[in-house]
């Protein structure tokens, strides 16, 4: 079996896909912890950024 272009666009977009669902869980994970109260807001920027995730959302670490 010979394997096309179109098979590796095709197991990327797969790959990508299911990145972008991590990324979904992770996100979703640290919004539940930020709204319970277990974390921080500060917290939950470092943890977005440990996931890379920080780019996502549109928020910028501070530094100190």
């Amino acid at each position: 079996m010979t394997t096309t272009r179109s098979d590796y666009v095709l197991a990327e977009l797969r790959a990508a896909l299911l990145r972008a669902q991590l990324w979904q869980a992770d996100i979703t994970s640290i919004g539940i912890a930020l709204k319970a109260g277990w974390i921080s807001p500060d917290q939950a920027v470092e943890a977005l950024a440990d996931c890379d995730c920080l780019q996502l959302v549109g928020i910028r670490e501070e530094t100190a």
